[in-house]
């Protein structure tokens, strides 16, 4: 081995060497970037805005835009959280109460000893002791728990927060002012053709805009929808239960029904047939097909990913990296099919 090859080899075991104790030291700051890197993707049209208006100077619209952004993206969500969170708790208490005493509690232990003396016969698919109710006291305290460690009382009281928004506002400048630069840095160290590069980052950037986007545009209209029949149907707080509802719609698949069916079956067991049965063809009819209107018209052209494989890569990437894997996981699905059309196009065709 000549001592070039040698000299190769171990410059690059000190590169790796150096990525990973680099990868080790960022693991803090990784959040707080990859929340900031998309916005400034989705925003990016504003901070060009900026750079018109100051006349080329980087910094000057760069501060100008995190500014903006702050106003009107970061503000009003925080916001909507707040107002969630508030009354997450309130509604974990009020559900707690009824599983504890009242009609429903009642109608669930008469279900209980239904459903026991219908699967004696199975008892391996059946617990002797089956307590639905003390299952879904438990089920309900743990939520509570959850909701409160996340309530603004709380959360706002410990330095993680206000040291997490620093940092997203610090890396949007940032990105903002040098994100030109930081791209072809970037694409630089890619060992693609420049049309290849290109395809990329075009296929990067519509899918974190159209992701985002759509999940925002559709979560707000659900939400709203929600709000709209809890009114009709004639439950109280409404509105809250709506903004509550923008939240909780964000989680794939499950998260629009778990906003109507238990209400619906609340109702039901309540007595009240008719605004129960409304509630569920209202969610069912409307709330859920909002998602499969509304989403992939808001995608539509900037993302180029099947919808069935779209949704397993925003499920996936959350159940893997959490809330940042809804836009994580379509992102690595689209560079794969990107990278896929370019192999089939440059190397079989």
């Amino acid at each position: 081995m000549d001592s070039k090859r040698i000299s190769k080899i171990s410059f690059l075991m000190l590169l790796l060497l150096l990525m990973a104790a680099f990868a080790v030291i960022i693991r803090p700051f990784l959040v707080p970037a990859i929340v900031a890197l998309i916005i400034t993707v989705i925003c990016w049209p504003v901070n060009r805005l900026c750079m018109r208006v100051f006349r080329g100077r980087r910094y000057a619209a760069a501060a100008l835009a995190t500014l903006l952004v702050s106003l009107c993206i970061l503000g009003p969500l925080s916001a909507v959280i707040t107002v969630a969170a508030m009354n997450a708790v309130g509604a974990v208490k009020a559900v707690v109460s009824h599983l504890e005493a009242g009609a429903i509690a009642q109608v669930i232990d008469q279900a209980n000893i239904w459903i026991q003396g219908k699967m004696v016969a199975f008892p391996q698919f059946v617990p002797a002791e089956l307590n639905i109710r003390a299952k879904l006291l438990e089920f309900v305290a743990a939520a509570g728990k959850v909701a409160y460690e996340y309530s603004p009382k709380v959360f706002t009281a410990t330095a993680g927060f206000f040291t997490g928004i620093l940092l997203v506002l610090l890396f949007l400048l940032m990105f903002f002012a040098e994100g030109d630069r930081l791209q072809q840095v970037l694409l630089s160290l890619v060992p693609l053709d420049p049309a290849h590069k290109q395809i990329l980052t075009k296929e990067i950037s519509g899918v974190i805009t159209g992701t985002f986007a759509g999940m925002i545009v559709t979560a707000l209209t659900q939400g709203l929808l929600i709000g709209i029949g809890y009114w009709i149907a004639g439950i109280d707080n409404a509105f809250v239960w709506g903004v509550v509802a923008v939240g909780v719609t964000l989680i794939p698949v499950i998260g629009a029904l778990a906003m109507y069916l238990p209400p619906a079956a609340a109702l039901f067991l309540g007595g009240s047939m008719g605004m129960g049965v409304f509630l569920l063809v209202w969610g069912l009819a409307l709330v859920s097909m909002a998602d499969n209107v509304i989403k992939p018209v808001v995608m539509r052209g900037k993302v180029n990913v099947h919808p069935v494989l779209l949704a397993i890569a925003i499920i996936g990437g959350s159940l893997w990296l959490g809330a940042i894997g809804f836009i994580i996981g379509p992102v690595i699905v689209a560079m794969m099919l990107a990278m896929l059309r370019i192999y089939r196009r440059e190397f079989i065709a």
